[in-house]
């Protein structure tokens, strides 16, 4: 094709036709400019199509991350209900022996691991997330699902709340019921040697003096209370981790891994 206008444009000089040579340069000048903005544009979509295909590739991470979190969020829920359901039973059994009129102790062994389930306090933390560099960066709308935002946001608001609540009544409670301990059982040698066959450790005339406190029995319904109060916001929590997850899978399942229920 280039020998050939090589070969017209030399015809044309050859000729001395000057207006036809000069109308042949313009059309091979614009020719030469069409073909630079073509590969212009042909560029500029190539790097249009690579920069959608990171962006992509970054919505999928941060969903996948997401998506990986709310499982962790699962087996912490599971966790922290177990602890829980330990301790509203450690409080029944400890209300059962105060409301007889003996107060008998006829297991001291179960009687003290039970007082230690009471006054360990459940651990409840949320760390910071992909879903919160998001929310803090102003860049939810990147995840392209305005369902999905709303959901995480009400879920995230409802977690964080949670956690606020449950670290002022309970853990207050607890430490009072530590001091009851601490006042008749040695509670820091109890900790300790808590897996040994310690005389004092298991020694039935410390009981008496732990049971016949004052104010032990309100105590104690307080943390059974607060058990209750919290198991069943910790499996709401649960419900809408478990409604958001199979929502990602749902709809996002292209872009995700799902991983094994915990």
């Amino acid at each position: 094709m280039i020998p050939f206008f090589r070969k017209l444009r030399k015809q044309l000089a050859d000729d001395n036709k000057p207006i036809k040579y000069m109308r042949y340069a313009i059309g091979e000048i614009v020719l030469v400019v069409i073909g630079i903005l073509i590969a212009l544009q042909i560029n500029n979509w190539n790097d249009e199509r690579k920069a959608k295909m990171e962006t992509e590739a970054l919505r999928q991470s941060n969903l996948q991350e997401i998506y990986e979190g709310l499982k962790t969020d699962l087996i912490n829920f599971d966790t922290i209900l177990n602890q829980l359901e330990r301790q509203k039973a450690a409080s029944k059994y400890l209300l059962a022996i105060l409301d007889t009129k003996d107060r008998r102790v006829n297991d001291s062994i179960e009687f003290v691991k039970k007082q230690l389930e009471v006054v360990f306090s459940v651990s409840v933390d949320r760390y910071k997330n992909t879903w919160d560099n998001l929310n803090q960066s102003g860049q939810l709308l990147t995840l392209k699902d305005d369902d999905l935002n709303k959901k995480l946001i009400e879920y995230y608001r409802f977690y964080d709340s949670r956690i606020s609540n449950f670290k002022q009544l309970p853990d207050e409670v607890r430490r009072t019921q530590r001091k009851f301990a601490i006042n008749c059982f040695e509670f820091e040698n109890l900790v300790k040697r808590r897996e040994s066959d310690n005389e004092i450790l298991y020694n039935p005339e410390w009981f008496p003096c732990f049971l016949s406190l004052e104010g032990l029995s309100y105590n104690l319904i307080l943390i059974l209370e607060s058990c209750y109060f919290n198991i069943n916001w910790f499996t709401e929590l649960k419900t809408q981790s478990q409604s958001i997850i199979a929502y990602m899978e749902e709809n996002h399942l292209q872009g995700i891994s799902p991983t094994k229920k915990p």
